[in-house]
């Protein structure tokens, strides 16, 4: 998925205006001069302040969603990234539960690391330096996790330019095996497609849906048989629009996970099949994963239209939206990574 649009913002809002404090004894992601941040979907450089709230720089960013996280009873879920060779950069992780709500997670940076709990992990990694961040499970369900804690990841990245961010390349997998890409939050859009094999036995296939909007939206799934035919067609449950945070900031949105098959009570057609994800005009990231026995794979995921609509599906940019996506309150120190 392209770059997202609609929802970091609520981390920048303010933009330039806003300071953001963040370390200074370990990795510089920031410039000491504004940097020219506006090939990054023209936005606006953030201030940097030192724990003191004293101004020490500036820095761009990029941001975006993992819409769909799974951690605790026998699922495992971990988030790798590396700085570019750049540049140092500044990683910001935030977890919340399908409805959007602030969700603790024990998590681990790495092999022989120590566990800790919270709804947020932050650090700075020097240039070239790789991260691993383990999602254990639920707080609450300490030390076997034998439930499944699910949700999203909101992510965000500072760069002390835009090349350096626009460079960032995060990664979500699943038990080690799977791998997700991040929705970025400068690429959205209404309908999505995808295609795949679900026979109810060994190939499956599952979705998730994040949404992208400020108003709660149930959304509709269609199947098309491999003639191009409409197969079937379900909807999902009303999904937790943005949440309004006050001050014109906008907090995270709810997410739907579901075997294909739980939405489409219709049998589903033998061979491959397209999945269409409409939202109206309710915008929405979209992820599908295709299981074959033990094995699993994410799915490309397109830009799509509306059946019955001429016009042509492109990303469109939400830049107010996105700028109510930043952050009411300073944000933490980042420190370095914990090795």
């Amino acid at each position: 998925m392209p770059i997202k649009s609609l929802h970091l913002l609520g981390l920048i809002a303010v933009a330039a205006a806003t300071i953001h404090c963040q370390p200074t004894n370990g990795a510089v992601y920031w410039s000491t001069a504004p940097p020219n941040c506006a090939s990054l979907a023209g936005e606006s450089p953030v201030a940097i302040a030192n724990s003191s709230g004293k101004p020490i720089g500036y820095s761009c960013y990029v941001s975006g969603t993992f819409v769909w996280l799974a951690a605790g009873g026998g699922w495992s879920s971990s988030i790798r990234v590396a700085a570019p060779a750049s540049a140092a950069i500044g990683v910001d992780y935030t977890f919340y539960d399908p409805s959007g709500n602030n969700l603790k997670l024990d998590t681990t940076a790495g092999s022989g690391s120590s566990t800790t709990s919270g709804n947020d992990v932050n650090f700075a990694l020097s240039a070239n330096q790789p991260a691993e961040i383990g999602l254990l499970g639920a707080a609450s369900d300490a030390p076997k996790y034998s439930s499944t804690a699910t949700g999203s990841v909101y992510a965000v990245f500072y760069c002390p330019d835009a090349a350096t961010c626009a460079n960032v390349l995060p990664q979500l997998l699943y038990s080690g095996a799977i791998s997700v890409p991040i929705s970025w939050d400068t690429g959205l859009w209404t309908q999505w497609s995808a295609e795949g094999i679900d026979d109810g036995g060994t190939h499956r296939v599952s979705l998730a849906i994040y949404n992208e909007d400020t108003t709660a939206a149930s959304y509709t799934v269609r199947v098309y048989d491999s003639t191009g035919s409409l197969a079937g067609m379900g909807t999902t449950p009303s999904i937790p629009a943005l949440q309004p945070l006050g001050n014109g900031s906008l907090g995270e949105g709810g997410t739907y996970g579901a075997l294909l098959s739980d939405v489409i009570a219709t049998r589903l057609p033998a061979g491959v099949f397209k999945i269409l994800v409409d939202g109206g005009s309710r915008y929405s990231a979209v992820e599908v994963l295709q299981f074959d026995g033990p094995s699993a794979t994410a799915l490309q995921v397109g830009y799509d239209s509306a059946p019955g609509s001429n016009s042509r599906a492109a990303s469109v940019e939400r830049m107010n939206i996105r700028s109510a996506r930043v952050a009411s309150t300073r944000r933490q120190v980042f420190s370095a990574l914990e090795k």
